[in-house]
């Protein structure tokens, strides 16, 4: 059974270039597959991989990143590795938000901080996984077409106790709500737009929807709060912890 017993560890070294944080993406997103973990597991691990090697590729001004990959009884931990340094007061500002997101994610994080005379950054974390999951939990509901963008979401929310169903479509999202979630968030943009009236739909059968766009919300949008992106996924958890208590979604609400 994947995971019964500790697993030898996987390094990987990859070179700095354009398309390096897919690589690494498909790198650990493959191991979690070989491992057996489900798609939230596996895509909790590939989105705090790919915020740490992201924030050491724009910080850290490194040539070469290393990723590893340890499958234990407590977890999977990750490690990665720079050749940068670690500003200390600096660089943690411009890190911030990654780092945010892997605390969410993760439940241990370690830093050893590279600086300068002793360069190289290393991150070490543990994502918890194949734990037991309560048979019955309020869905939320998220439509995006950005499959990233909605899966990163997803594990983030997920991780902070609001399991999630992502659909790419507004199609998709209105076969979905045929059994209606406890909240729906819902990207403008996805379906060239067709969301607006699946925003509407939801509204008048009394879900909640917090709807999202990198544009000005229409005139005709009906939803119960709205968000401009790019938003930071902590303002996304704030709207959702407001939306799903008992008097949240009470009233409706638009706002750019």
């Amino acid at each position: 059974m994947p995971g019964s017993e500790a697993s030898e560890p996987i390094e990987h070294l990859f070179t700095v270039s354009p398309g390096v944080l897919a690589g690494i993406r498909a790198f650990v997103g493959r191991l979690a597959e070989e491992a057996g973990l489900t798609d939230r597991e596996r895509d909790r691990i590939v989105l705090v991989t790919h915020e740490l090697s992201a924030n050491a590729i724009e910080h850290g001004a490194t040539d070469m990143i290393s990723v590893r990959w340890e499958d234990t009884d407590q977890g999977v931990w990750i490690t990665v590795s720079d050749q940068g340094v670690f500003e200390v007061g600096v660089t943690l500002g411009d890190r911030g938000r990654g780092l945010r997101i892997v605390l969410a994610l993760a439940d241990e994080v370690t830093i050893r901080p590279g600086r300068r005379g002793d360069q190289g950054t290393v991150v070490r974390l543990r994502v918890p996984v194949r734990a037991s999951v309560p048979a019955v939990l309020p869905r939320i509901l998220l439509v995006d077409g950005d499959r990233f963008s909605g899966r990163s979401l997803s594990s983030f929310l997920d991780a902070e106790g609001y399991p999630t169903v992502v659909t790419g479509s507004a199609q998709a999202g209105r076969d979905e709500s045929a059994s209606p979630p406890r909240l729906a968030i819902v990207d403008l943009m996805t379906s060239n737009g067709l969301t607006v009236q699946l925003c509407d739909d939801l509204t008048r059968a009394g879900v909640p929807v917090l709807a999202m766009s990198i544009l000005p919300p229409p005139a005709n949008l009906r939803s119960s709060r709205f968000l401009r992106k790019p938003v930071h996924p902590l303002e996304v958890l704030a709207a959702v912890r407001l939306l799903t208590e008992p008097s949240g979604a009470a009233s409706e609400v638009r706002r750019a």
